[in-house]
């Protein structure tokens, strides 16, 4: 049965986006009628009008944020605040109404020359109904729309889910209404592209020292997890010059502009590129296009420029500059060289180049070559600057580089000889092990030709295995996620196969198709041998198929090998423990048990007898480690339950 709505909830909905804390006059609590609503759907009574959202800095108008209005015939102009806690009922009917309406109003800006995104608010029965939104998102460009989540709607079961279909179809996610009780912690912000800081903290921050302490706090926060910030509500100068005092990124509130009906836009846009750090905006010029505040995800090939570059290693620093607004440093390695924006910190900049020289070894040995030329790799500090700087300095379209934006921490162009680090997509990548993967496919391509086709399987996992780079207790954890994926029907390499597809497939995977290429390529090495698929490699690059280098090799189709994988990778999934040495002992870790078991796990030495039980995960796997406290020596591991046993020996 489909359950309304409650009430509560329909009330965080129903936000007001007036001045200040003012709200209609109109008494709808007792003035609308039964039905009303529903057939105000059905007369096109609903209209949005968009109150534009500013770069602090450039004045620069980012997006619009479309909001909700009704026309009532009897009662006028209505917000939602007046009508929504009446519409439990329609909320999900008046979500998808809100897209489809900014999706039609911005293919008409589209057609007039205009590249402004849209911000939408979103709610949490939205979000869990998603289909319907993914539907109505169809006619977007990536990285034009901004879904708006408050805090209490990311907070349900299914808004992470939702999001990540959300991002992977092009859109970006912002955390809405945000106070300092509401700030996200490093994971959850993963997740998101921006933060707009609450009006009622922006309100009060020019007169109270703990509104102003929050504020700061938010933005300095945005900052470190390299999220866009927005201070909403700014309604006079001075709560403007204190935001851009902050370092605040954006701006919305009265001040800038009141919410406009569609063809006030364009001469609001006119009349405020001839305002110049006067008058009401702090704005310069709306000409040309702005920095692209774009999200999205996957590993979907570019449509590239051709002849932009014709080597990354040849572009003019200063000419980079002029034509995408970055500032970007160069530090030449002995053998690649690196461009990082200046925003990024020396630490952060010396461990990439240090990375890129290590990894550029490993990669080599791995594929039994060398790199024909220097590459280059560019790094970006944030999604934004990512995406406007694969369209500005590489080419790429728009709605390509917004689509790589989200989900991607970096990406490869092997015609330009780059790669290209999104470091707001891994915060937690201390080793940067997104260098390896992206160095991986820089060699595979010169390998085999920037022309070549490979499954996207077979590129991904191949990166993902020399990622890893042999861990025993990465590769097992890999292991089972795949098996637990393929057993339950969720994909099949046939899905993973197309490079366009592999975003979808992925994001519907929560981003475990990289374990699943990873295995799948894994199991393909031990058929053909190491050797044979270096052979296999240099037979592609040479004119042949990947299909005919594999049937060579492993004298079976790639259909063959499509088909027989579950059961292979099944075949060996026996129980097993895999060890991992680490400075304080060994962490160790069992794989191939029942899943969400009761496992006996025995440790005996010299001297040394410890056990105990330990319940297994849904990948039927634990952890655990030893030797930190035991003394040195040499040391069994057995694991056993129902006459299943694993053993193992460490040395700590």
């Amino acid at each position: 049965m489909k359950r309304p709505v409650s009430r509560g909830v329909v009330g965080q909905i129903a936000r007001s986006d007036l001045k200040g804390a003012k709200r209609s006059s109109k008494p709808a609590d007792l003035s609308i009628r039964d039905g009303e609503l529903a057939v105000a759907l059905l007369r096109g009574e609903l209209a949005l009008r968009y109150q534009p959202i500013v770069d602090l800095r450039s004045g620069d108008c980012r997006r619009v944020e479309a909001l909700l209005r009704w026309r009532h015939p009897r009662l006028g102009l209505l917000e939602p605040g007046d009508f929504l806690p009446f519409a439990s009922e329609l909320i999900e009917q008046i979500g998808v109404w809100v897209v489809r309406a900014a999706a039609a109003q911005w293919t008409e800006w589209r057609g007039l020359g205009s590249g402004l995104g849209i911000g939408i608010n979103v709610s949490a029965p939205e979000l869990a109904r998603i289909d319907a939104l993914m539907e109505a998102l169809a006619p977007f460009g990536s990285g034009v729309v901004t879904f708006e989540l408050s805090p209490q709607a990311f907070a349900t079961p299914a808004a992470r889910p939702a999001a990540m279909r959300l991002a992977a179809a092009g859109a970006r996610i912002a955390l809405d209404g945000v106070g300092i009780a509401d700030a996200p912690g490093r994971t959850f912000a993963a997740q998101l592209d921006e933060l707009k800081i609450s009006r009622a903290v922006v309100r009060r921050a020019t007169e109270d020292p703990r509104a102003l302490a929050e504020m700061r706090s938010l933005v300095e926060l945005a900052r470190d997890y390299r999220l866009s910030s927005v201070a909403v509500g700014i309604e006079d100068r001075a709560a403007r010059d204190l935001a851009l005092s902050l370092g605040c990124d954006l701006a919305q509130g009265y001040f800038v502009s009141r919410p406009l009906v569609p063809d006030r836009l364009g001469p609001w846009r006119k009349w405020a590129a001839g305002v110049a750090l006067t008058g009401s905006l702090t704005l310069t010029t709306f000409a040309g296009l702005g920095k692209a505040a774009a999200s999205g995800s996957g590993q979907q090939t570019p449509t590239l420029a051709k002849g932009v570059l014709q080597t990354a290693c040849s572009i003019d620093l200063p000419s980079v500059e002029s034509r995408s607004g970055l500032d970007l440093e160069c530090v030449r390695g002995d053998r690649a060289d690196l461009y990082v924006e200046e925003s990024i910190a020396p630490a952060v900049r010396d461990a990439l180049a240090a990375a890129i020289e290590r990894d550029m070894a490993t990669v080599e040995e791995d594929l039994g070559h060398s790199f024909a030329s220097r590459p280059a790799v560019y790094a970006f500090a944030s999604r934004t600057s990512f995406a406007f700087g694969l369209q500005t300095v590489f080419g790429v379209r728009g709605p390509d580089a917004g689509l790589l934006a989200a989900a991607n921490g970096g990406i490869t162009l092997p015609r330009q000889g780059a790669i290209v680090i999104n470091l707001q997509n891994v915060p937690n990548d201390k080793d940067f092990a997104i260098v390896r993967h992206e160095l991986t496919h820089a060699l595979v391509h010169e390998i085999v030709g920037v022309n070549a086709s490979l499954p996207a399987w077979f590129d991904e996992g191949l990166a993902t295995q020399i990622e890893r780079n042999g861990g025993a207790t990465v590769s097992a954890r890999g292991s089972a996620v795949a098996l637990g994926i393929l057993s339950e029907g969720k994909t099949s390499l046939a899905d993973l196969d197309q490079q366009t597809d592999w975003a979808q497939r992925n994001a519907a995977l929560d981003g475990q198709a990289y374990s699943v290429a990873a295995e799948a390529v894994r199991l393909l090495e031990q058929r053909v041998t190491h050797d044979g698929l270096i052979r296999m490699l240099d037979a592609i690059g040479g004119g042949t198929t990947f299909g005919a280098a594999y049937l060579a090799e492993a004298g079976e189709t790639v259909a063959d090998f499509t088909r027989a994988f579950p059961s292979r990778l099944a075949a060996e999934s026996q129980a097993r423990i895999v060890q991992t040495p680490r400075p304080d002992g060994v962490l160790w870790t069992l794989a191939g048990f029942m899943p969400d078991s009761v496992v006996t796990v025995a440790i005996d030495g010299t001297g040394y007898h410890l056990e105990y039980e330990v319940r297994t995960d849904k990948y039927g796997m634990h952890q655990g480690s030893f030797g930190g406290t035991a003394p040195k020596g040499e040391y069994t591991i057995r694991a056993s339950r129902s006459g299943t046993t694993a053993t193992t020996t460490i040395r700590t």
